[in-house]
């Protein structure tokens, strides 16, 4: 069978931890993807391509988030039944998950081939960049089946434990797209389009990967196609646990594609500087987002098996890791912002662009550092619909209408100040509700902490 670990039990600092730091390196190597189209694109192709590799970013980020957001319902849910030792309800809730991916893949693939340049236009693309940007989005559109399938694989992989496994796919994946961007881009000259492609062949193995890993170790989870279909019970629950998290991401990439619109009307370099600027943010704030799932899975075992004074101290030891590995990331991004910059570009209009982003927007990861631990907390006690009300108040009532005013104040430095805003203000809200114990109102503690 494949790798489980109990993470109801044993110590609590350990156990984030080691579950975490699987989770940094996977999440590493998955924005590695992005992240290598932009510097091969970048430096074979100049300030165009790099523009239509970092405009599709933040709406490949739209998917990609969304995604992950459903994906934590279904690591939740996972791992609620395994704690409480419920194994058919474990393969009932796999099977149907695997069925809801298929058909949302395939609307996404539909409506995102058909409506790329819609979107592009949407976001302002500098004109420059649309035809690269065109062919790069339509290639990833075409292969979201691939994307939706290795976050599936790892939201069923997080709820058993298990968070080592997924990193080796995405390691081998992550190396192969890098060889395929290097023959695409610097040698086939394909531009964009070769990147795209590279990463859907990658993508696509990663999948592949884990689909063989579950049927070689004879897994309660088998992939086999006979027994995939929906089960209206835990269809229900995947998407009461699902839904609000899907949400909050949506909302939250939707938001982050509102402000690179306003990066854009800054011009080609502004627009490329905000590409990687957002690009290094999300590397910083790795080790956070992995605290993140960690503490979702911790939290979801725990209170599955009835233990919500375990789930709450492992919250505790989230927080105080989280900020200070914020404070070591915010040195290096401050102090370095503007070299590691030049990685993705070399003209120095964008890399001053960048650099200027860079100084102010590296304070937010103290925000995050807070945070995030709470969203996964709230989200492994089945509290996610909170935390989709928070993203709407954090992002359209504030950091949107802010980066309007911060723009016209300070012109495109302005974009990072509000950008902090946002977490600023739920790292608030949602230490407001864990204190005083609304979390304990869910139907999944009630359920239960009263079964125990």
């Amino acid at each position: 069978m494949a790798l489980q670990n109990d993470l109801t039990s044993g110590s609590v600092r350990s156990q984030i931890l080691r579950f975490a730091f699987p989770l940094i390196f996977s999440n590493l190597f998955q924005a590695l993807y992005n992240a290598v189209d932009m510097i091969f694109v970048g430096q074979y192709t100049g300030p165009a391509g790099l523009s239509a590799v970092s405009v599709s970013g933040p709406i490949m980020n739209i998917m990609i988030m969304t995604v992950s957001g459903l994906s934590v319902g279904v690591t939740v849910v996972i791992a609620n039944h395994w704690g409480s030792g419920h194994a058919e309800r474990v393969k009932r809730s796999a099977n149907t998950a695997i069925a809801l991916y298929l058909i949302a893949a395939a609307l996404v693939t539909a409506a995102g081939v058909l409506l790329t340049p819609q979107i592009l236009r949407l976001v302002q693309t500098p004109e420059a960049a649309f035809s690269q940007a065109v062919s790069y989005l339509r290639t990833i559109f075409a292969g979201v089946v691939f994307l939706f399938g290795y976050n599936l694989i790892g939201a069923f992989q997080r709820g058993f434990g298990d968070s080592r496994s997924s990193m080796m796919f995405v390691m081998v994946a992550a190396g192969v797209n890098v060889l395929l961007d290097y023959v695409f881009i610097a040698h086939l000259h394909w531009a964009a389009f070769g990147a795209a492609f590279a990463t859907v062949l990658s993508q696509a193995l990663s999948f592949v990967m884990g689909v063989c890993y579950f049927r070689i170790k004879k897994h309660i989870i088998t992939f086999n196609p006979l027994e995939i279909r929906i089960h209206r019970d835990e269809l229900g629950q995947l998407l009461r646990l699902g839904l609000p998290s899907a949400g909050q991401q949506l909302l939250l990439q939707v938001s982050l594609t509102t402000l690179s619109g306003i990066a854009n009307s800054f011009g080609l370099a502004a627009s490329a500087g905000y590409g990687v600027g957002v690009k290094i943010d999300s590397f910083a704030l790795l080790p956070s987002d992995a605290i993140n799932l960690s503490v979702s899975s911790f939290t979801s075992q725990n209170i599955g098996a009835g233990k919500p004074e375990r789930a709450t101290q492992g919250l505790r030891e989230a927080l105080r890791l989280d900020l200070l590995v914020a404070a070591a990331v915010c040195a290096l991004v401050f102090f370095f912002g503007g070299p590691i910059s030049s990685i993705f570009n070399s003209d120095p209009e964008v890399v001053g662009m960048a650099a200027a982003y860079l100084r102010i927007s590296c304070f937010s990861y103290f925000a995050y550092a807070l945070c995030h631990p709470m969203i996964g907390f709230l989200r492994g006690t089945g509290n996610a619909l909170y935390t989709l009300c928070m993203v709407v108040f954090s992002q359209y009532l504030i950091r949107i209408p802010t980066a309007f005013l911060c723009t016209k104040w300070w012109g495109f430095p302005g974009i990072a100040v509000a950008l902090m805003l946002g977490p600023i203000f739920s790292s608030f809200m949602y230490a407001q509700f864990i204190l005083r114990g609304r979390w304990k109102r869910s139907s999944t503690v009630r359920a239960q902490t009263g079964r125990s």
